[in-house]
C-alpha cells in the first residue's frame, strides 16, 4: 500500500510539474521563436523594475532601440513612473510574476492567482494589460502554458542567456556572449533588477552597436516574426551551444545584411598536405576553419542562380574575413583557413584561392551527414532538394593564410557606419 501511495505521489509531480517544465520550459513548447528569416534581435530585461532601469532605459535611449521588459508587478508598484516611462520609450512591458517566485513553489489554482493578480497589477499601473509572460527563471508547471493560453498571453522564453546576473561577469565577457551567439531571431535575456546591475549596462551599448553591425535590429518580443517550426527551434538550441562550445565567431558583412562567413579557431584535423603556394599543412597546427552562415544559406539558394550567389557572396565575405584574421589577437598563429563543404559553387569558390582537398573516414562521412541536414533545414528548397544533396560530396577547402591577406586584405574596405 506504501509503495502505491509513494507511487502516486511521484506520478501527480511529474504530471503537475516535471512533465510541464520539461516541455514548456526546456524544449520551449509553443513559446516565441524568432524567424531566422528576418533581421531581427529582440533584447529583453528580467527581474525589475530597480535602481539601474533607468540607466538601461537611457542606453537604449542614446541608441534608439527598443527592448521588452518583463517586470515583476510586486516591484513595479514601487516604481511606477518607470513603467511609464518604459511605455513612452516604445518599449514593451511583460509579466514576469506579481512575486519573484519559482512556478515550481506555486499549486496549480495559485499559480493562476499569481498570473492574474501580476496582469491587474501592471494594467493598473500603465493603463495596458500585457500580452507577454515569462515565469521566472522559465519554471513552468501544468497551470503556467494553461493560463497564458486561456488568457491570450505569448510565452517568451529565450535563446541566448548570458548571466549577466552573477557577479563574475563583466560588461566585456556579457556583451562577448551576446555577439558571439546572436543570429536574426534571437531572443537575449538580461536584468535589469534583482542586484546590481552595472555591467549590464556598461555592456548594453557595445552589444547593441556589434548586433547592428551583424545586419540585426532590436526590436520588441511582439514586433519579432515568429518562426513555427519546432524542428528548426530545436536546431537553433543545439546549433547555439555548439557555436559557444566551440567558440566560434560571426564575420560582421561590411556590405550589410546575413553575415556569410564565421570562424573558429582549431588544430589541423587532417593528413599533411603541401599547397600550390608550397605551403605545408600539417596535423594539429593552428586553422581558422571557415562555417558558412547559415541564414545566408538559404538566401544563397533562393533561385537556381544558388551557385553563383554564393561565389559572390564569398568573394565579398573575404574582405571582411581577412581584415577580422589581421585584427584579432585569437587568430594571428593560424597558418591556413578553410572548411569542408557541400555548396554547389566549391568549384567555382576554388577561383577565389581555395584549394580542393578530398576528405575520408568517419570525419567525412559524420560532416556528410551533418552538412546534409543543415542544407536540408536552410536551403530554400527544404527537404524537397534532399535527393539533389544526397549526390553531393563533402570537400575539404584550404587557403594559406598568406594568400588570404595578399588577395583579399589589400581590398578590404571600412565598415560602413
Amino acid at each position: 500500500m506504501f509503495g502505491i501511495v509513494v507511487a502516486g505521489i511521484v506520478a501527480a509531480w511529474m504530471t503537475v510539474y516535471l512533465i510541464p517544465d520539461l516541455v514548456w520550459h526546456h524544449l520551449q513548447w509553443g513559446a516565441v521563436f524568432g524567424s531566422r528569416e528576418h533581421h531581427q534581435i529582440a533584447l529583453t530585461f528580467d527581474d525589475g523594475p530597480g535602481p539601474d532601469t533607468p540607466d538601461i532605459l537611457r542606453v537604449l535611449r542614446e541608441h534608439n532601440a527598443r527592448a521588452t521588459f518583463f517586470v515583476v508587478a510586486e516591484r513595479a508598484q514601487h516604481y511606477p513612473e518607470m513603467l511609464k516611462e518604459m511605455v513612452a520609450g516604445g518599449h514593451e512591458i511583460g509579466l514576469h510574476g506579481y512575486q519573484h517566485r519559482s512556478m515550481y513553489l506555486f499549486w496549480p489554482w495559485s499559480a493562476a492567482r499569481e498570473i492574474r493578480r501580476g496582469l491587474d497589477t501592471i494594467e493598473a499601473i500603465t493603463g495596458t494589460r500585457p500580452v507577454s509572460y515569462r515565469p521566472p527563471w522559465g519554471h513552468h508547471n501544468v497551470m503556467t502554458g494553461m493560463m497564458a493560453h486561456r488568457l491570450g498571453l505569448r510565452r517568451v522564453l529565450w535563446s541566448i542567456a548570458p548571466d549577466d546576473w552573477k557577479s563574475g561577469k563583466t560588461p566585456e565577457m556579457i556583451e562577448h556572449y551576446v555577439v558571439q551567439l546572436s543570429h536574426p531571431g534571437s531572443i537575449v535575456v538580461m536584468h535589469d533588477g534583482g542586484g546590481d546591475r552595472r555591467n549590464t549596462v556598461q555592456a548594453l551599448g557595445p552589444i547593441i552597436d556589434k548586433v547592428r553591425e551583424l545586419g540585426l535590429h532590436p526590436v520588441s518580443t511582439s514586433e519579432l516574426e515568429n518562426d513555427h517550426s519546432e524542428f528548426r527551434r530545436w536546431w537553433t538550441w543545439w546549433e547555439t551551444r555548439f557555436t559557444r562550445q566551440w567558440d566560434i565567431d560571426t564575420i560582421p558583412s561590411s556590405l550589410g545584411g546575413d553575415p556569410v562567413l564565421r570562424l573558429g579557431h582549431i588544430k589541423y584535423p587532417f593528413k599533411t598536405v603541401v599547397l600550390s603556394t608550397g605551403k605545408k599543412v600539417t596535423r594539429s597546427q593552428p586553422m581558422g576553419e571557415i562555417h558558412f552562415g547559415n541564414p545566408a544559406l538559404s538566401q544563397l539558394s533562393s533561385s537556381r542562380a544558388g551557385g553563383l550567389r554564393a561565389f559572390h557572396a564569398v568573394l565579398r565575405s573575404l574582405s571582411d574575413l581577412a581584415g577580422f584574421v589581421a585584427r584579432s589577437e585569437k587568430y594571428q598563429d593560424i597558418v591556413v583557413v578553410g572548411g569542408i563543404t557541400l555548396l554547389d559553387a566549391s568549384s567555382a569558390i576554388e577561383k577565389l584561392g581555395f584549394e580542393r582537398m578530398s576528405v575520408s573516414g568517419s570525419r567525412k562521412w559524420s560532416m556528410w551527414i551533418y552538412l546534409i541536414v543543415l542544407m536540408a533545414i536552410y536551403h530554400a528548397d527544404g527537404w524537397h532538394a534532399l535527393k539533389r544533396f544526397l549526390r553531393l560530396k563533402p570537400v575539404l577547402l584550404l587557403m594559406d593564410r598568406e594568400t588570404l591577406m595578399e588577395r583579399y586584405l589589400r581590398s578590404s574596405n571600412p565598415r560602413r557606419a
